[in-house]
């Protein structure tokens, strides 16, 4: 807790400085006790330096914060700092900090922890404190996590931090509520990802990315070799889409694409499904909080993962990837979904299963009536199939039911594919397997009237 006497001190030299002057060698007025961070100032010497109370209380709490990561909160093998200020908008700088921060970073690069975690949100961080951020924390050092939203980047701080990332071992970085305006920026940004040693997961949110669509095509062709890309809280309209689109067609090693809350119609839904058919890659596609997404969109979702129009449409569907609008991770919500929509999902999300048995799982589908109207699937491309392969047919078909069975536990499934098993064969043109199999091949001669005379033995 400060003295009285310090606290007077603090008073006595500060309450004339405006807030907004940053350019006030500040740093030199205070006592050395503050340097070392022996102390932390109040919130009521923020009051009367100008701060709302709801500002000082959080500029106090900020100091602490530090104080707690410098005291010892930094030895476990991923040491972890979080700080929080303002939920909206930043908490203002004020050089006043600069020693804390120092003190703070310091520790950082001191500590004995093999990996470092660093979230800053909501809390103004100008190039002063940026530069301390980004210098400290150089290799040897591994900053395995950062998250910066809402900390004022601009475009000196956005070039400090492309740097920064280009040349250090980071594996997650999220940039949130600072926009990207500046083509220079995108440009030093994609070049920092793109073919990133490390990097595994990025993430973009309300940094503008709907506003120009030349900005998004630039940061997209720096995440083609990301893991994990997100993009959420944007507004994209139809341009923007077809980049998005391009961008999963052009079959890169992207393995998950989440876009939420990013003002997807059913239309925009339909042309990320078109373009999901031809890509091989991706294993998710996270369309979460799509409110503008209906019955229709989904329904393009599920065909490019499962086209039953015919065998060819089922071969060129997509086998790798699960698309989505809802948290299916929620299994209530997940259990309200339409069962065939399941189906898919599970065959798809399968990492064991090879592409050739996911469209052998999918073919068995349609055969067994479950096309997205649970119509019975069109066999007259199979009238010329051989007959010696119809009983391997029948052995797929049964393995497939007998696995829903023992599933379900459901009485009625069995009888279900026993229906449509049964309608599935009759309406398949196959002569040979339910015409004449009882009755002896007509012999020519009878059939023109002759009798054949029967051949004695002679002895």
């Amino acid at each position: 807790m400060v003295s009285l006497f310090t606290y007077q001190s603090y008073k006595s030299k500060y309450i004339h400085i405006n807030m907004n002057d940053q350019n006030n060698n500040l740093l030199a007025a205070l006592p050395r006790r503050s340097r070392r961070l022996a102390t932390i100032i109040p919130a009521s010497h923020w009051i009367s330096m100008g701060y709302s109370e709801e500002d000082a209380r959080l500029m106090e709490k900020l100091q602490s914060d530090i104080k707690t990561y410098c005291d010892g909160e930094l030895s476990s093998d991923e040491a972890e700092v979080i700080l929080r200020g303002r939920n909206i908008d930043m908490l203002p700088h004020h050089d006043m900090m600069l020693p804390h921060w120092k003190k703070l970073f310091k520790t950082l690069n001191n500590r004995t922890s093999e990996y470092i975690k660093l979230s800053i949100s909501g809390i103004h961080l100008p190039v002063s404190v940026l530069d301390i951020v980004f210098t400290t924390l150089q290799q040897p050092v591994i900053l395995k996590k950062l998250v910066l939203c809402g900390v004022g980047l601009g475009i000196d701080g956005s070039m400090m931090l492309s740097s920064f990332i280009k040349n250090n071992a980071i594996e997650y970085l999220c940039i949130g509520s600072d926009p990207i305006e500046d083509l220079s920026v995108a440009t030093a940004l994609s070049d920092a990802l793109n073919n990133h040693p490390t990097l595994q997961l990025v993430a973009f949110a309300r940094v503008g990315l709907s506003n120009n669509t030349n900005i998004l095509e630039i940061i997209l062709e720096g995440c083609q070799t990301i893991k994990t890309v997100t993009i959420c809280f944007e507004k994209f309209e139809s341009d923007s889409i077809d980049i998005l689109a391009g961008f999963i067609h052009s079959d890169h090693p992207v393995q998950t694409l989440k876009l939420k809350q990013v003002n997807l119609s059913d239309s925009d839904t339909l042309t990320l499904a078109c373009a999901l058919k031809k890509n091989t890659k991706l294993k998710e596609l996270d369309l979460i909080r799509n409110y503008g997404i209906t019955d229709e969109g989904e329904k393009a979702l599920l065909n490019a993962m499962y086209d039953p129009t015919n065998m060819g449409s089922i071969v060129d569907s997509n086998h790798t990837c699960v698309a989505y609008t809802y948290d299916i991770i929620n299994r209530s919500v997940l259990s309200r979904r339409p069962p065939l929509e399941i189906e898919v999902l599970g065959i798809n999300i399968d990492d064991d299963m090879s592409i050739q048995r996911k469209i052998r799982e999918k073919v068995l589908l349609a055969l067994c009536g479950y096309g997205p109207n649970m119509e019975l699937f069109d066999l007259s491309h199979f009238n010329d199939l051989p007959l010696q392969l119809m009983p391997r047919v029948l052995e797929l078909i049964q393995k497939h039911f007998d696995a829903r069975t023992r599933r379900s536990n459901e009485m009625q499934l069995e009888k279900d594919a026993l229906s449509r098993l049964f309608h599935t064969l009759r309406g398949w043109e196959l002569p040979l397997l339910f015409e004449n199999l009882n009755t002896p091949a007509p012999d020519d001669n009878v059939a023109s009237g002759k009798r054949k005379r029967r051949k004695t033995r002679r002895y």
